[in-house]
C-alpha cells in the first residue's frame, strides 16, 4: 500500500519574518492614514470578527417631492429630502408610514416631525410605522431630540461625518471625530441614551478596502464608546452616501463608475442605508448589485477576509488613540483648533497629490474623456481647478501641437492630456525639451517656459496654455 503524500513535509510553513524580508519596502502602500497596507495578509491569531448581523441594506433615493411617485415606481425602498427652509409644504402623496423617510436640511424641524405623526395617524398608521430620520437642529439638545421620537422608528440625532471629509481629514481623523462627537452626545444625555433614534451619515470614498475597513472600525469604536458609557442598546445604524470629494463634473461617466464601487463598499462595510443621489442610475446600480450580484446574502461577508480584518483593526487602533488625544483635552468642542490644523495638514497633502498626479485619479488627472461638456464645475472637488484648465483648452481656437524631444514621463503625459495637446513629430506649435529637473516648453516665437515634473499640474497648465495663446496671437 502506497503511503500518503505528506506536503507538509516538502513544502515546510514559513514565519512571517521570512516573507518580510523577501517584501521590498515600495510594494507597501502607505496611505496618507498614516497606516502601512501590506502585499500580503496572512490569518491572524485571533478569529475573525462578525462586525454586523445584518444582510440586507435600504436603497434610497434622494429626490425632490415632485419626483416621489417616479422614484417609488423606480423601485425605491425609502426617500431622502434636503428641506431647505422651514415650514415646506409636504406633497399630499409623500408615503408616511409605508416608506422609510429621511429628512434633514433647515426645514428638519420638531414641527416637521409632528406634521408626519399627524399624517400617519389620520391614515391609519401607529407612530411605530413611522421609520426614516427627521434630522433635529443641533440648537435643541440631544434629551429633546430623543424625547420627540419616542414610540417611532424615526432617527433624530445624526452624526454627520461628511463635514470632516469634505475639508480633507483623513479616514483615522473622521473616525476620531466621530467618536469624539458620540461621546459628548452620550455624556450630556446619560446612560438612558436611545441608539435607536441615533444613526452615522458617512461618505463612501474612493478606497474600496480601505472604506470597508472603516465602516466595520465605525461599528467597533461606538460600540466600544457606548459600552464605557454603560449604555445598555449599542445598536449603531449607518447611512452611505457617495464622496463628492472626486467629483468629475466633466467625466461624469467616469464618476458614475466610481460610485459604483463606492456601493460595494458600503453595502460590504454593512450601512444599514445607502442613499443613491442620482435617481434613474444609483438606483439601477444598487438593484443590480442585489438582484443579480446577490451582495445582500451574507452578513458581514468581509470577516475573515485577512486584508480587511488587518485594515479595521489598524483604523480602529489609530483612530481609537487620535479620539483618546480628543477627549484628554476636553472633547471635540474644545479640541476643535488643534484637529482643525490636523485636517488641513492632511488635506494639503491630499491636494498636492491629486493636483500633481502623484495620487491617480481616473478622469481628474489621468484617462480623461476627450469630449467636454458645458457644466458648472462643483466647488468643493479636488478635480475642479484641474477642470477649469480643461475647459480653458477647450476654448482654444485650434488644437496645441506639440512635438516632445527626449523621455517621456507620466507626469508629463498627464500635463499634455490635460491641455488636450496632440503629441506628433512634425510641425508643431511648441516643443518640449527634457531638462535634468524636467522640461523646456517653447513656442514658435521663441517664447519659452520651464516646467517641473512633479509640479501641480493646474499651475504648469496655465503656463502652457499662455505659451500656445500666445504662438496662436
Amino acid at each position: 500500500m502506497r503511503e500518503p503524500l505528506d506536503l507538509l513535509s516538502h513544502f515546510p510553513s514559513i514565519i512571517d519574518e521570512d516573507w518580510e524580508r523577501l517584501i521590498p519596502e515600495d510594494l507597501n502602500w502607505h496611505p496618507i492614514e498614516g497606516i502601512t497596507v501590506r502585499p500580503y495578509y496572512r490569518r491572524s491569531k485571533y478569529p475573525p470578527k462578525h462586525v454586523f448581523n445584518h444582510s440586507k441594506w435600504l436603497i434610497r433615493a434622494d429626490v425632490e417631492m415632485k419626483d416621489v411617485a417616479r422614484a417609488q415606481l423606480a423601485g425605491a425602498e425609502a426617500l431622502g429630502f434636503n428641506i431647505s427652509e422651514e415650514n415646506v409644504k409636504l406633497s399630499e402623496d409623500l408615503p408616511i408610514g409605508t416608506l422609510p423617510l429621511f429628512f434633514h436640511g433647515r426645514g428638519a424641524t420638531p414641527a416637521l416631525l409632528e406634521i408626519l405623526r399627524t399624517r400617519a395617524a389620520s391614515r391609519g398608521y401607529a407612530p411605530e410605522e413611522l421609520r426614516g430620520a427627521v434630522d433635529i437642529s443641533p440648537e435643541y439638545p440631544a434629551c429633546q431630540a430623543l424625547d420627540m421620537a419616542k414610540d417611532t422608528r424615526l432617527w433624530t440625532l445624526r452624526i454627520d461625518l461628511e463635514p470632516w471629509h469634505e475639508q480633507g481629514a483623513t479616514y483615522v481623523q473622521e473616525l476620531a471625530c466621530a467618536l469624539a462627537h458620540l461621546s459628548d452626545l452620550l455624556a450630556k444625555t446619560g446612560p438612558g441614551f436611545a441608539t435607536e433614534h441615533l444613526y452615522f451619515s458617512v461618505p463612501i470614498g474612493e478606497r474600496y478596502l480601505l472604506d470597508i475597513a472603516r465602516l466595520r472600525a465605525l461599528r467597533l469604536g461606538a460600540a466600544e464608546v457606548l459600552r464605557a458609557y454603560k449604555v445598555q442598546q449599542r445598536k449603531v445604524n449607518i447611512v452611505g452616501v457617495p464622496s463628492r470629494r472626486y467629483e468629475s463634473a466633466l467625466d461624469p461617466e467616469t464618476h458614475l463608475i466610481r460610485q459604483a464601487l463606492q456601493c460595494v463598499a458600503a453595502i460590504l462595510g454593512g450601512c444599514n442605508v445607502i442613499a443613491a443621489p442620482n435617481m434613474d442610475l444609483g438606483l439601477q446600480i444598487q438593484q443590480l448589485m442585489r438582484y443579480e450580484g446577490q451582495l445582500g446574502v451574507a452578513a458581514d461577508a468581509a470577516a475573515g477576509a485577512w486584508m480587511i480584518e488587518h485594515l479595521t483593526d489598524a483604523l480602529g487602533a489609530s483612530s481609537w488613540q487620535f479620539f483618546q488625544q480628543i477627549e484628554k483635552t476636553g472633547g471635540l468642542d474644545q479640541s476643535w483648533h488643534w484637529i482643525e490644523k490636523k485636517i488641513q495638514h492632511a488635506s494639503n497633502q491630499r491636494s498636492a497629490a491629486v493636483l500633481s498626479g502623484a495620487d491617480v485619479v481616473v478622469g481628474v488627472n489621468t484617462y480623461l474623456s476627450p469630449e467636454i461638456p458645458e457644466v458648472v464645475l462643483p466647488p468643493n472637488s479636488l478635480a475642479t481647478p484641474l477642470e477649469a484648465i480643461r475647459l480653458r483648452a477647450k476654448t482654444l481656437t485650434t488644437k496645441p501641437r506639440v512635438e516632445v524631444q527626449g523621455e517621456h514621463d507620466p507626469w508629463l503625459r498627464r500635463l499634455l492630456s490635460l491641455c488636450a495637446c496632440d503629441t506628433q513629430n512634425g510641425p508643431a506649435n511648441v516643443v518640449i525639451t527634457k531638462t535634468p529637473t524636467g522640461f523646456i516648453a517653447q513656442n514658435t516665437r521663441g517664447e519659452q517656459v520651464s516646467l517641473t515634473s512633479g509640479d501641480p499640474l493646474h499651475l504648469s497648465a496655465d503656463q502652457l496654455l499662455r505659451l500656445f495663446s500666445s504662438d496662436a496671437a
